[in-house]
């Protein structure tokens, strides 16, 4: 999946240098745990959400959720996900938990998206499908579709 890639996060960067630079003046004006709060907020902030996700073609942020059902309905899950998806598509209803997962990464402007099949057997989720990957008008009923089967 080259399609997905890792970038820097402009907003973050900007953000974790204006805290950086609001606790030197902090130091400067002699308020010491204020500084020392703000460099710290800085540096965990630059440290833990500089990267993000993006799909190179539109640069668009990427979203990953993750949807759990019953492992009994894998195959129609799969069959629904494989075919063409439209208003017609049987509803299939998630779960707060369950012993299948699909696990879903999609853009934010919905053009594209990817999704994978597992079932739990103990201790782990194992793949039961490969990455099914939706573009276009595709991702947009797929991104639809999900919405209506969420309770």
């Amino acid at each position: 999946m080259d399609t997905i890639i890792k970038k820097v996060n402009i907003k973050v960067l900007v953000l974790s240098l204006l805290i950086a630079a609001i606790s030197v003046i902090a130091f400067i004006s002699a308020d010491l745990s204020t500084g020392i709060l703000l460099l710290l907020l800085a540096m965990v902030l630059f440290a833990f959400r500089i990267k993000h996700e993006v799909y190179n073609p539109t640069g668009s942020p990427v979203k990953r959720s993750s949807y759990y059902y019953d492992k009994d309905n894998i195959s129609t899950l799969e069959n629904i996900l494989r075919g063409e998806i439209d208003e017609n598509t049987l509803i299939f209803y998630f779960n707060d938990n369950g012993s299948g997962r699909l696990d879903v990464m999609m853009t934010r402007d919905e053009e594209f998206a990817v999704v994978k099949l597992l079932k739990f057997v103990p201790h782990k989720y194992e793949d039961t499908s490969d990455f099914i990957e939706f573009s276009g008008e595709r991702a947009k009923r797929l991104a639809k579709y999900l919405k209506k089967c969420q309770r």
